[in-house]
């Protein structure tokens, strides 16, 4: 599943539901609801975020053997700020 944004999210009855929206092939914004038992919300934002750190070390590995010359990244400039996931749609 793709999505491009959380539309929002409530919790009722135990079950957190996040309504995921994505914009289809037409262009219209649509939206699927993702359900997770209140009693699993920690371990899935924990996943979550252990992820996200172990792709941001990654990033970094990477931005770093290339500018020692190791990488693909040979002549790049040496002021070139540190890749992380945050600044991944802004590279095209």
């Amino acid at each position: 599943m793709f999505i491009d944004g959380i539309a929002g999210m409530t919790l009722s009855n135990n079950v957190l539901r996040i309504k995921l929206a994505r914009i289809d092939a037409s262009g219209e914004t649509s939206t699927e609801d993702l359900f997770l038992p209140a009693s699993n919300i920690n371990n899935f934002v924990n996943a979550l975020v252990e992820g996200v750190n172990g792709l941001n070390e990654q990033l970094e590995a990477n931005t770093t053997e290339e500018s020692n010359g190791k990488g693909k990244g040979k002549g790049k400039d040496k002021d070139s700020k540190k890749a992380s996931l945050s600044d991944v749609d802004e590279k095209k």
